[in-house]
C-alpha cells in the first residue's frame, strides 16, 4: 500500500516541481561569464488609489522608494503607474532616469488627467531595441520587449508580460461556496469568467512564442502569468523555455499575497541561459502580487567557443 502513493509521485514528479522544489544553489560562474540581476514585480499601480492604502498612508511611498532603490539591472513591473504632474507618482524618474536607467513603457491607458497605466521595463544597460507583442484581439493587457545590449557585448531579449486576468476576486469564491444556492447563482458566473480567461491567454500566449521564436538573441519572459502551472497557457512556454522557480526555487513558490495559494508570477528563460539564483520575497508585501529575484549568466554560444579555440 506504500509503494502506490509513492510510484504516483514518481510517475507525476514533472508536475510536482511545478508546484513545489528543493533547489540547492549552482555553482559560481566564471568571472568573465556575464551576471544579469532581475527584478519582477506586479506592483499594484504603487497603491495610488485611496482605497488600496487606507489602513497605511505611507504604504505607495514606501513601495515606490523600495522599487526605486533595488539594484538589479533589470526591472520588469507590471501594473505600472505613471503621473508626471504628481512628484510623488513621477515614476520615469524616480526609477528611471534619476537612477541612471532607460526605459520602456507599455502604456494600456491614459485617463483624463494625463497619468499613465500599462506595464513597463527598466534597464542599467543600453535599449538598442523595443516593442510589443500584438494581439488578434482587443485587451488592455500587454506583452512589450526590448533588447539589451550587456557589458561583454552579448544582447539579451526580455519580454515583460501581462496576460489576462481571472477577474475573480477572493471575497467572491468565498461567497459562492457558503451555500448550494449561493454556488449555483455565483459559481456559474465565476465558471463563465474562468472560461474567458483560459481561452483569451491561450490566444495571447500563442502570439508570444511566436514572437520569442523569431528572436535572435537568448530570451527572458518576466510577469503576471495570470494561470497556474497545470493550465495551457504554463505548459505552452515550458515547451519552449526553463522556468526559474522550477529550475531555482524551493519551497512552494506562491507569488499571489492572498488567501489563495496560487503561483502565477513567473520568469521563463532560454536553454542556453544559466540561472544562479531564484527567490520569491514574501516579506515583501506591499502589493497583491510578491516580487520575483534573480540572477541569470549568458553562456557562451557553441559557435563563440569554436573562435576561440
Amino acid at each position: 500500500m506504500a509503494l502506490l502513493p509513492l510510484l504516483l509521485i514518481v510517475l507525476f514528479w514533472s508536475q510536482h516541481t511545478r508546484y513545489f522544489t528543493l533547489n540547492t544553489p549552482d555553482a559560481e560562474p566564471h568571472p568573465e561569464q556575464q551576471r544579469v540581476s532581475v527584478l519582477s514585480y506586479n506592483v499594484r499601480v504603487f497603491n495610488s488609489y485611496k482605497h488600496l492604502h487606507v489602513d497605511d498612508p505611507r504604504l505607495p511611498e514606501r513601495e515606490l522608494e523600495w522599487v526605486a532603490n533595488h539594484p538589479a539591472d533589470i526591472l520588469c513591473l507590471q501594473e505600472f503607474y505613471h503621473d508626471k504632474s504628481d512628484k510623488q507618482y513621477n515614476t520615469k524618474k524616480r526609477i528611471g532616469t534619476s537612477k541612471g536607467k532607460e526605459f520602456y513603457i507599455g502604456k494600456a491607458l491614459v485617463n483624463h488627467v494625463g497619468a499613465e497605466f500599462g506595464m513597463a521595463i527598466f534597464s542599467r544597460y543600453p535599449i538598442v531595441h523595443k516593442g510589443s507583442v500584438k494581439f488578434d484581439r482587443p485587451t488592455k493587457n500587454q506583452v512589450i520587449f526590448v533588447d539589451v545590449k550587456l557589458p561583454n557585448k552579448d544582447t539579451l531579449r526580455v519580454y515583460n508580460m501581462h496576460l489576462e486576468s481571472m477577474s475573480i476576486e477572493e471575497k467572491e469564491v468565498a461567497q459562492a461556496v457558503e451555500s448550494e444556492a449561493a454556488f449555483k447563482t455565483k459559481g456559474r458566473g465565476i465558471a463563465r469568467r474562468l472560461k474567458g480567461g483560459f481561452i483569451a491567454r491561450s490566444h495571447q500566449v500563442q502570439r508570444l512564442i511566436e514572437h520569442l521564436q523569431e528572436s535572435p538573441h537568448p530570451v527572458l519572459i518576466c510577469g503576471d502569468l495570470n494561470d497556474v502551472p497545470s493550465s495551457y497557457t504554463y505548459q505552452q512556454l515550458r515547451r519552449h523555455l526553463d522556468n526559474a522557480f522550477e529550475e531555482g526555487g524551493s519551497g512552494f513558490g506562491f507569488t499571489y499575497n492572498g488567501k489563495l495559494p496560487l503561483r502565477i508570477d513567473n520568469q521563463f528563460f532560454s536553454p542556453t541561459m544559466q540561472l544562479l539564483r531564484f527567490d520569491v520575497l514574501k516579506h515583501i508585501s506591499f502589493s497583491d502580487h510578491f516580487p520575483l529575484e534573480s540572477t541569470y549568466v549568458l553562456e557562451k554560444r557553441p559557435e563563440e567557443e569554436a573562435i576561440e579555440e
